[in-house]
């Protein structure tokens, strides 16, 4: 028996490393296609023309993600895009450069970008560039023409020609898909790239007046009433869009979100065991799981749901940290270390995580580990009243996550990207991961040393060079927060002065002087002649410092 554990673990072991390394065969990715706003200028200086320029762009993205879709491709919709680029804090606008462009479309497994410009005059002139990631190449650019009424139809025939050069079923003669008025469709753009809540319920409720039962508009007001609090309007809201809507389903979930805010637990259990029952998601596990957690004694255990969850969407950190987390408030110390450990292997990041794990092992007598967790929960920072002053065994109150999205976000696979849990000496697979993110990362191919270095992580999640090197990543693609966060983790791992150096660089380049000196000047302590540490001391005061610095040593 013994032997044969040791060969299934081998075998694993040697499977796992095949995949990182691209020696095992791979089914080919679907086709995505990553449609970004298009580039709008007025022709001339009239201020119409400028006003339709501030929403044509946009518009036209949205129409073709439809038309693409419709011509059989898989196009990323525009919601997905907007919980992508917050992930990575990006703005979702046609100033990205080129590069910045095909670096996202990789990283959310797009196999083509489609990008242009719109000119706004007596009539509207469309150029729709499209780039094939797996090639490089960019394909002859399609071009379409008319009034500002036509919009639709432009992007129609747009949508076709696209389709057709890609080598897909699809042609500029197929049936177009519906719109609403375009009045309404104006205000319904607006009203999605409003830079204000105030003004973004404006244009909705402009567009709903002409079009009171439109799921698109209803759905776009829902979140601008429960960002508010209004939960009451977003329970409306999301009410009235029609049950024979091809987006009934996710309405019917926003109405469960605002019936779980407004406390109504009943209704939101009964609504959410319908819609698993049509068709199962981990969402709904999760918003069962939290329903149960809120609900009186008596009913059945939270910790089922979340477990369904994690199984249902393997890696995501959110049911993961709900697991744990219901686990330690049910007592069962074991559970929650083990969901809790798995959470931070997947986002060794994830504060609240640490913080609920230093309780537990408080309760368990283990108080120097408890103490170590909870200076990384406060490093890295932690959601409600914060961090407590000194270790205590009471679990904090009002934790547990709800999933606002149904279905799996992009944006969690630029986290979870970590690989499945394997039985296998860990460390030597996290060694050949960590290697593997050296080459690539020296190679600057971000994408594939993210992949290694998340893998790395999850198997070594103590190490501090893979949390170095992702921090590294991060910030060279302007990813700051999440790079500080990065070396945060690592100076709790191991401190270094070359890590506190790496904080402080990034630290500086956030904004924030005075944190990157006091970086500078722990690094000094821990190295007296560290070269780097100096140099940075150098580009925030302009003074090359002669000796060690007698600044705050203590962590961060």
């Amino acid at each position: 028996m013994i032997g044969l554990r040791k060969l299934t673990a081998a075998v694993a072991a040697m499977a796992l490393l095949m995949v990182a390394s691209g020696t095992a065969r791979q089914a080919p990715a679907p086709s995505r296609v990553l449609v970004m706003p298009f580039a709008a200028s007025a022709e001339a200086p009239s201020p119409d023309n400028a006003g339709v320029a501030l929403w044509v762009g946009h518009a036209v993205a949205l129409l073709l993600i439809d038309e693409l879709a419709a011509q059989g491709l898989s196009a990323i919709s525009r919601e997905e895009c907007v919980r992508a680029f917050d992930r990575l804090q990006l703005p979702m606008a046609s100033t990205l450069t080129r590069a910045t462009m095909i670096r996202v479309g990789e990283l959310l497994g797009a196999s083509e970008i489609v990008f242009g410009d719109v000119r706004v005059g007596t009539r509207l002139n469309v150029r729709a560039k499209v780039i094939r990631l797996d090639a490089g190449a960019l394909q002859p650019d399609v071009t379409g023409e008319g009034t500002l009424e036509e919009i639709f139809t432009i992007a129609h025939r747009l949508g076709g020609s696209i389709s057709t050069g890609l080598g897909r079923r699809g042609s500029p003669d197929a049936i177009a898909v519906p719109h609403p008025p375009l009045e309404v469709f104006q205000n319904y753009v607006k009203g999605l790239v409003a830079g204000t809540p105030a003004a973004q319920q404006r244009f909705f409720e402009s567009a709903l007046r002409q079009a009171p039962r439109d799921p698109r508009v209803l759905l776009a007001l829902w979140p601008v009433h429960t960002a508010q609090g209004a939960h009451e309007k977003a329970l409306g809201v999301a009410s009235a869009v029609p049950k024979d809507s091809p987006l009934s389903r996710r309405a019917r979930f926003d109405t469960v979100l605002s019936l779980i805010s407004l406390g109504r637990l009943d209704g939101a259990f009964q609504e959410l065991t319908a819609l698993y029952s049509e068709r199962p998601a981990a969402a709904l596990s999760n918003a069962l799981g939290v329903v149960q957690l809120r609900r009186a004694a008596g009913t059945s255990s939270p910790s089922a749901y979340f477990t369904r969850a994690t199984q249902e969407d393997r890696g995501n950190t959110d049911y993961l940290f709900n697991l744990g987390y219901a686990s330690a408030l049910a007592g069962d110390t074991t559970a929650s270390l083990l969901w809790l450990r798995e959470a931070v292997r997947y986002d060794a990041a994830d504060g609240d995580a640490h913080l609920i794990m230093s309780a537990v092992l408080a309760r368990t007598g283990r108080s120097v580990e408890a103490q170590r967790e909870l200076e990384l929960a406060r490093l890295l920072g932690v959601s409600g009243t914060g961090a407590p002053a000194a270790v205590t065994d009471k679990i904090p109150a009002d934790l547990v996550r709800l999933r606002t999205d149904l279905d799996p976000s992009l944006s969690d696979k630029l986290v979870t990207n970590a690989g499945a849990p394997a039985q296998r000496d860990q460390r030597d697979a996290a060694m050949f991961q960590l290697d593997q993110g050296r080459r690539f990362f020296d190679a600057q191919n971000d994408r594939d040393a993210t992949n290694a270095l998340r893998r790395a992580v999850y198997l070594a999640p103590y190490e501090d060079e893979p949390h170095l090197l992702l921090g590294r990543i991060y910030q060279r693609g302007g990813r700051l927060s999440e790079a500080i966060d990065e070396f945060k983790v690592a100076i709790w791992c191991r401190e270094t002065a070359g890590a506190r150096v790496a904080l402080g660089e990034a630290l500086l380049e956030s904004g924030d002087k005075e944190g990157a000196r006091r970086e500078a000047d722990r690094a000094l302590v821990l190295d007296r002649d560290s070269s780097a540490a100096k140099a940075l001391l150098k580009k925030i005061t302009g003074v090359v410092p002669s000796g060690l610095t007698h600044g705050r040593s203590g962590p961060a």
